[in-house]
C-alpha cells in the first residue's frame, strides 16, 4: 500500500526493475505458448476438415489404394502376382469410380499387404478412412512417447503439450492424411527407439528401429543403422538384425519367397517411375538444378555416402555422455531422411517425435527461464521453418531454380544440431546429466577402543 509521507506511514518502496522485467518476460512467454499452441490445434482442425473433404473417386486413387490393392491381389489367392506391375494396374482399375485413372505401382514391403487385409472387407473408402485415421493416431502416439520419455525439466506439463501438439500439426501432416501413408508406423518406430535408449535398452531400440521401418520403408532407416554402428552399439545392430529376420519370415510366410525377393525389384521399379525432382532429399536436389541423368545420380550418391558418415560420427559423438542422445539422434534421423533417393513431404512426420525430445532437452537447457526460453524457441522456430519449405516445396516437380528447399533445411537442422550437442555436452555435476553411480564410502579408521572401566 502506498500512502502520503504526511500521515506519517511510510510509503512502498519501488519495486526492483529485475523484478517487472522477469515478470514481463514471464507474460510474453505465457502468451507465445498459448498462441503455439492456438495455432496448432488450428493446423490440425483444418487438416481434419480437409480430409474429411476428400471425395470417394479420390479416395480409391490415393497411396494407400496400392496397399489395399495388393491386399486384394492376397485376399484373392494371387499373392505371387503382388508385385506384377500390369496385374496391379488392371486390379487397380477395377475399384476406380469411371473417368478416373491412375498409376500407382505396389512398391513397399509385403507386410504393408499383409496389414492391409483386414481392411479390404470395409471396402476401398471405408479401408481409407481408417487407415488414415490410425496413422494420425500412431503419429500421435509417436510424439506422447516422445514427449514422456524426453527430459523435461521438472513437472513441466504445458511445454509438454503445446510440443507435442506443433508436431503433430506439422505441413507434413496434412500429405500424411490425404495420401494414406505409412509413416505414423516409422514415427512411432523411431519414438520407441528412443525411449528405449533413454532406459538403457540398446536391444529393444534397434529392434523398434527394425519393425518401425521395415514394415513399411527400410529405405528410410539406413542413416540409423549407421548411428548404431557408430556408437559401438551392438546390441542396438542385434535388434535390427532380429526385427528385419522377423519381418523377412512374416512376408516369406505370407506371400512366399518369390514375392518377397520382388519386392527388390519393385523398389529399383520405383526410382524410375517417380521423378527424381519431385523428391526431397539429394537426389530431388541435384535433379531439380541438373535434370536427370548420372551426373545428378553420382552427386546424390556421393552426398547420401557422406550423411551415411556423417550419422556414424553422430554415433559415435553421442557416447560421449547420455546428455547428447537428443541431438545426436535427431540429426542423424534427420540425416537418414535426407540420404534417402525417395523422400516425399509425407516422411517428414517422421521427424515429429525428434523435434519433441530435442525440445525437451532444450527446455532442460534453458534452466528455469519462462517457457519457451532462447533454446526451446530456436528449436520451434526450426520446426515452423521446416513446415514452411515443406509447403514451398509441394508440387514443385520441374528442374529450375531455387530448386528443392526441404533437404537444405534438413542438412542445416543436423549442423546445429551436431554443434549444440557439442556445445551443450555433458559436464560433471550438471542437471542434465545422470548423476553418477553412488561409490561406497571408504570405512572409517579403527580406533582403539577405551578401557572398560572396573
Amino acid at each position: 500500500m502506498t500512502t502520503d509521507p504526511r500521515d506519517g506511514v511510510a510509503p512502498d518502496p519501488p519495486r526492483p526493475r529485475a523484478a517487472r522485467t522477469a515478470r514481463g518476460a514471464a507474460a510474453r512467454a505465457s502468451w507465445l505458448g498459448l498462441a503455439l499452441a492456438l495455432l496448432a490445434l488450428a493446423g490440425i482442425a483444418v487438416y481434419t476438415v480437409l480430409w474429411l473433404e476428400v471425395p470417394d473417386a479420390l479416395q480409391r486413387g490415393t497411396d494407400f489404394s496400392a496397399s489395399y490393392v495388393a491386399a486384394l491381389l492376397l485376399r484373392e489367392g494371387h499373392a505371387a502376382l503382388l508385385y506384377d506391375q500390369g496385374v496391379e494396374a488392371a486390379r487397380h482399375a477395377s475399384i476406380l469410380l469411371p473417368g478416373y485413372h491412375v498409376n500407382l505401382p505396389f512398391i513397399t514391403p509385403p507386410t504393408t499387404a499383409l496389414l492391409t487385409l483386414p481392411l479390404t472387407w470395409l471396402g476401398p473408402d471405408g479401408a481409407y478412412r481408417v487407415f488414415s485415421a490410425l496413422q494420425l493416431v500412431l503419429l500421435a502416439g509417436a510424439v506422447g512417447v516422445a514427449a514422456r520419455a524426453a527430459p523435461w525439466p521438472g513437472a513441466t506439463r504445458t511445454p509438454r503439450l503445446v510440443t507435442a501438439l506443433m508436431g503433430i500439426a506439422g505441413t507434413a501432416t496434412l500429405a500424411l492424411l490425404l495420401l494414406g501413408q505409412w509413416d505414423g508406423v516409422c514415427a512411432l518406430g523411431l519414438a520407441l527407439a528412443y525411449a528405449a535408449w533413454r532406459r538403457d535398452q540398446s536391444g529393444a531400440a534397434g529392434l523398434w528401429i527394425a519393425l518401425g521401418f521395415g514394415i513399411a520403408k527400410p529405405h528410410l532407416a539406413l542413416g540409423l543403422l549407421a548411428y548404431a554402428i557408430g556408437r559401438r552399439d551392438w546390441r542396438a545392430v542385434g535388434g535390427m538384425a532380429a526385427g528385419a529376420t522377423v519381418l523377412a519370415a512374416a512376408s516369406v510366410a505370407g506371400v512366399g519367397p518369390a514375392a518377397t525377393a520382388g519386392f527388390v525389384g519393385a523398389n529399383l521399379f520405383a526410382l524410375g517411375h517417380t521423378p527424381a525432382a519431385s523428391t526431397l532429399g539429394l537426389l530431388g536436389l541435384a535433379s531439380s538444378w541438373l535434370g536427370t541423368g548420372p551426373l545428378p545420380a553420382g552427386i546424390a550418391l556421393g552426398g547420401g555416402i557422406l550423411c551415411l558418415l556423417g550419422a556414424g560420427a553422430l554415433g559415435e559423438r553421442s557416447r560421449g555422455g547420455r546428455a547428447r542422445l537428443e541431438t545426436t539422434l535427431a540429426a542423424a534421423a534427420a540425416l537418414s531422411l535426407v540420404l534417402s533417393p525417395h523422400l516425399l513431404a509425407y516422411d517428414l512426420v517422421i521427424l515429429a517425435p525428434a523435434m519433441v525430445w530435442v525440445c525437451g532437452r532444450a527446455t532442460a537447457l534453458d534452466a528455469g527461464q519462462p517457457w519457451p526460453g532462447r533454446h526451446a524457441a530456436a528449436v520451434i522456430a526450426g520446426w515452423l521453418a521446416l513446415a514452411v519449405l515443406v509447403v514451398i516445396d509441394a508440387g514443385a516437380n520441374a528442374p529450375a531454380p531455387p530448386g528443392r528447399l526441404v533437404p537444405w533445411g534438413l542438412l542445416a537442422a543436423s549442423a546445429a544440431l551436431a554443434a549444440t550437442g557439442s556445445r551443450h555436452g555433458p559436464a560433471r555435476g550438471s542437471a542434465l546429466t545422470p548423476a553418477p553411480s553412488p561409490r561406497r564410502a571408504a570405512p572409517a579408521p579403527r580406533t582403539a577402543a577405551p578401557p572398560h572401566p572396573r
